[in-house]
């Protein structure tokens, strides 16, 4: 019993924490080569939907693959469909007090996240639809630039967002009452025959 007991709290421990667990990166949306360098350009949450993104560059000496530490770089995010922009999608009640900030000339910052290679910044996006992705890459002399499409999808509905939380509360009472169960079994022993 107490074998399928851990087991089971395992499972669950791993199941509530993979939606904590952000890695540094996600996923690839560019890479390739720009002037100079070698650029890859990362999106999380993998699959975009409208509100909050983490967007995250690694950068390269194209010659030797190092990693470059002393660029400047900025996002640019344009949408390609003007008829889907005008509509906010609905977004948490802490991305809604805050004004939508135009998304161009976003500064990526070195060291965004665990990973200290990479520049990066959490950008937001009012609406669904395609969006087009500009990194501004300037080192001393070079410049270049890199585009890619980024395919945004509506913003999820509070529960199905939120429905991890809502999960909390009776998790625990249940943990209670079995807790308790338990406690009562061990100080009222059934008589033995």
């Amino acid at each position: 019993m107490t074998t399928m007991r851990a087991t089971f709290l395992l499972c669950w421990a791993l199941l509530s924490v993979d939606q904590m667990a952000w890695a540094d990166g996600g996923a690839i949306q560019f890479q390739g080569d720009a002037g100079a360098f070698r650029a890859t350009l990362f999106t999380q949450p993998p699959i975009l939907h409208a509100g909050l993104i983490d967007v995250t560059l690694l950068l390269q000496d194209r010659s030797n693959l190092s990693p470059l530490l002393d660029a400047k770089v900025t996002f640019d995010l344009t949408p390609q469909e003007r008829n889907d922009v005008q509509q906010t999608q609905w977004m948490p009640p802490a991305c809604t007090m805050n004004k939508t900030v135009d998304p161009t000339n976003i500064p990526a910052n070195l060291g965004h996240g665990e990973n200290r290679l990479l520049y990066g910044n959490v950008v937001q996006i009012p609406a669904s639809g395609h969006w087009k992705l500009k990194a501004i890459i300037q080192r001393g002399a070079e410049t270049a630039e890199i585009e890619t499409l980024l395919n945004v999808t509506p913003a999820p509905l509070p529960p199905l967002a939120y429905w991890h939380l809502f999960l909390f509360a009776p998790a625990a009472i249940l943990g209670f009452v079995l807790h308790q169960l338990a406690r009562a079994r061990k100080s009222h022993p059934a008589p033995t025959r």
